[in-house]
Order: structure tokens, then C-alpha cells, then sequence
């Protein structure tokens, strides 16, 4: 009998295990898909104000490191793969500080017709106090691409 238990208990701990490591695969393919320098669309929230911009997406580690270009304003922040909702839907979590304000983005994980990322999520203050959340789409940056300007070489793609 107590081999029997070890067995089932060895079998469902391989089991997690091998889980586990389709979780950070999956995680790791993630990054690597959305590494890159994007075309930026949004509004503010609770605002109507529009804006464009670009954003870079770095890997380094498991997060990126994200720096965004608005109106000239450079912004710097992190970006994490986690999940989202009872379903547990990955999305791209980015987190920064603006004129001492913390905010988060949650965005969506899609592909372009070309099977570029393409983000699109919300953008609100991180304590709460956001009425109506602002939005954001992020677009692979084609002209970049063309210049083969990759987040991990040291020139800097944003203009």
C-alpha cells in the first residue's frame, strides 16, 4: 500500500513539475515574441486627450524593461507576463511612475496578420482613483524593423 501512495505521489509531483515547465516556456516564448519597438496609440485616462508615441520593449531577466517616447517625454517602467481573471489569461502587466503618480497597464497578448505582437489594454492610475481607464494599442514599429534596430543591440530605437 505504501508503495502504491509513493508512487501516485511521485507521478502527480512529475506531473507539476513538468507543468511548471510549460508555464515558463511559455512565459520565455512570450517575451521573445513581443521584444521589440512599437507605434503607440492612446488615451489618458480620465481624459480625452489623444496621444502617440513609441515603445520599447527590452528583455532583461524575466520582465521587460520598457521605455516609452509621448510628445518627446521619455517615460521609464518594467513589464511583467502574468495572468489575469479567474481563466488565468496571460497578459503584459507594465508598471510606471509619472509626475509621482504610480500607474499600471494591462494589456492584452495578440498578433498582427504579419504574427508581430500586437498589445492593447488598459492604462489606470495603480492605487485606484481612475474613473475611466485610459486606453492604449501598440503596433510593431515596421520602420524600425527595417532598420533592424533590436531592443537587445545598443542603439537606441527610439527617434
Amino acid at each position: 500500500m505504501k508503495i502504491q501512495y509513493l508512487v501516485i505521489v511521485a507521478v502527480v509531483c512529475l506531473s507539476c513539475l513538468t507543468w511548471a515547465q510549460d508555464v515558463g516556456s511559455e512565459n520565455e516564448f512570450l517575451y521573445e515574441f513581443l521584444q521589440g519597438t512599437y507605434e503607440l496609440i492612446g488615451r489618458a485616462p480620465d481624459s480625452n486627450r489623444t496621444y502617440t508615441g513609441k515603445v520599447v520593449l527590452r528583455k532583461s531577466g524575466d520582465y521587460f524593461e520598457v521605455t516609452s517616447r509621448i510628445e518627446g517625454k521619455e517615460i521609464k517602467g518594467t513589464g511583467k507576463i502574468e495572468t489575469a481573471t479567474a481563466d488565468k489569461i496571460k497578459v503584459l502587466r507594465v508598471r510606471f511612475v509619472e509626475e509621482n503618480k504610480s500607474y499600471e497597464a494591462t494589456y492584452l497578448i495578440g498578433s498582427d496578420l504579419d504574427n508581430y505582437g500586437r498589445l492593447t489594454g488598459y492604462l489606470y492610475l495603480k492605487e485606484g482613483g481612475t474613473k475611466v481607464p485610459g486606453l492604449e494599442a501598440l503596433f510593431i514599429d515596421h520602420q524600425a524593423l527595417e532598420q533592424n534596430l533590436v531592443p537587445n543591440k545598443p542603439i537606441n530605437p527610439i527617434q
